[in-house]
């Protein structure tokens, strides 16, 4: 029968060494809850809640489960700022740097897609959060389906430019194009 799940509020490190010490096959799992998640630059996830299960895998640990939260993104038609719901499923290993039993460095494969767990066997979720946050974000985020795209301040007033209307800091070179066609 599986146990409740331990609960991590606002925090992402976790230590694994007791499962490190277990057989193969065993698991552990957690429920994870961060009032907020710096993605990048200015952006970040919030209402973040993970559901994972850590099982004990032969170089180290897999995690997987699901997260859902919302994040502040902004619109490519209108470039206004909005909140949007995301949901995805996580899988990703974590491997040691250091040998349980042995306290030995562990050699470990330069693999991009594997995690690891620190020299004082602490696993941190955070960053494996992050990317799979991005991942479940939209490329090309929308507002909205009625979003009317780029408003009239965007467009430099609210009427529309005419057809023989150019750009009036490129008059100069307009000029300069006009007086070589007269040279011909």
């Amino acid at each position: 029968m599986d146990s409740a799940p331990a609960s991590l509020v606002n925090d992402t490190i976790l230590n694994v060494a007791q499962l490190l010490k277990e057989n193969v096959g065993q698991k552990r799992r957690y429920d994870v809850s961060l009032a907020s998640l710096d993605l990048d630059e200015g952006t970040e996830a919030r209402d973040v809640s993970a559901s994972l299960k850590l099982t004990r895998i032969a170089d180290g640990i897999l995690v997987t489960g699901s997260i859902a939260g919302r994040a502040k993104l902004e619109c490519v038609r209108c470039l206004n700022e909005f909140e949007a719901d995301f949901s995805g499923d996580i899988e990703a290993q974590f491997r040691p740097t250091i040998d349980i039993s042995t306290g030995l460095p562990v050699g470990n494969d330069e693999d991009d897609e594997t995690f690891e767990i620190d020299d004082n066997h602490h696993l941190d979720l955070a960053e494996m959060l992050r990317q799979v946050i991005i991942l479940t974000l939209p490329i090309r985020p929308v507002c909205g389906d009625d979003c009317p795209g780029f408003t009239s301040e965007f467009r430099g007033g609210d009427e529309a430019p005419s057809e023989d209307a150019g750009d009036e800091r490129l008059a100069v070179l307009e000029q300069l194009l006009d007086d070589s066609r007269d040279e011909r």
